[in-house]
């Protein structure tokens, strides 16, 4: 079999894109993430133990209003053709849904602002690349240096073997 590794022209560009999704607020996934506290807006113990420490995972997903939410027939998807959340049986045979839906404008506005913010960042990057391709000096933005100073710190992070 041929492993296909080469990636493509687009993708070996220096432009910084925006994500091509239809729904910023779930990524397409029907699933609304909240790594960056969005959903915390609305529901600011979301994901929170009852001391205040952040734990994911902590409460029910938040499952989006978008069309990836919706299955292709009767039996899958996270919502049910009608719109009420999808129910499973749990491991002690009781219903349950697989998430709780938070209200329709909510979702939009996360979409709203996620968008917004992607393509504010995409400007912004953009723009620091194209100075360095001019050769300017360019300070890099504290997020990246954040980043660049954590997986400077990866062998500490996990317990890899020297």
């Amino acid at each position: 079999m041929t492993l296909f590794y080469r990636r493509t022209s687009l993708d070996r560009d220096t432009t910084f894109y925006v994500p091509k999704v239809t729904c910023f607020a779930c990524n397409d996934s029907g699933i609304v993430a909240n790594g960056d506290n969005a959903i915390n807006k609305y529901i600011p113990d979301y994901d929170k133990t009852s001391n205040g420490k952040i734990n994911g995972g902590q409460d029910l997903a938040v499952i989006c209003h978008c069309d990836a939410a919706y299955g292709k027939d009767d039996t899958s998807g996270l919502r049910e053709n009608n719109g009420n959340i999808r129910q499973v049986q749990n491991f002690r045979g009781e219903m349950q849904c697989l998430g709780f839906s938070l209200e329709k404008d909510k979702i939009r506005q996360i979409h709203i602002d996620r968008k917004a913010s992607w393509e504010a960042t995409a400007k912004e990057i953009n723009t620091l690349r194209s100075k360095r391709a001019k050769g300017e000096k360019v300070e890099t933005p504290y997020y990246i240096q954040v980043v660049k100073e954590e997986l400077g710190n990866i062998n500490s992070m996990f317990n890899f073997p020297k």
